[in-house]
């Protein structure tokens, strides 16, 4: 039988790391696109495909962003700050998303 060590701690703050890139990502682009979606000037369809343009962008900016603080908190820290203005711009806007 195979023992299992549990995995190094530089092993787990690049995991955290990853999954803040990849599932923060996800969800900063997730809660842009509605948030600008509902903001945004112009016929609901336009605004929503610059919606959802900007999202891809951000996408790739926490994703690679989610490697640069020297803490892996700092990163969660910024997803949920980043996650709550694009909400608080979704909510505080005039239309539905």
């Amino acid at each position: 039988m195979a023992v299992v060590r549990s995995a190094p701690p530089a092993r787990k703050a690049v995991l955290n790391r990853i999954a803040a890139g990849l599932g923060g990502g996800y969800a900063v682009a997730a809660a842009a696109a509605s948030g600008l979606a509902a903001a945004l000037p112009g016929p609901p369809v336009e605004a929503a495909v610059t919606a959802q343009l900007i999202a891809y962008a951000l996408f790739v900016l926490v994703a690679l962003w989610s490697f640069v603080p020297q803490r892996g908190w700092a990163v969660w820290a910024g997803v949920l700050a980043l996650i709550g203005v694009f909400m608080m711009i979704g909510a505080t806007s005039g239309r539905p998303a």
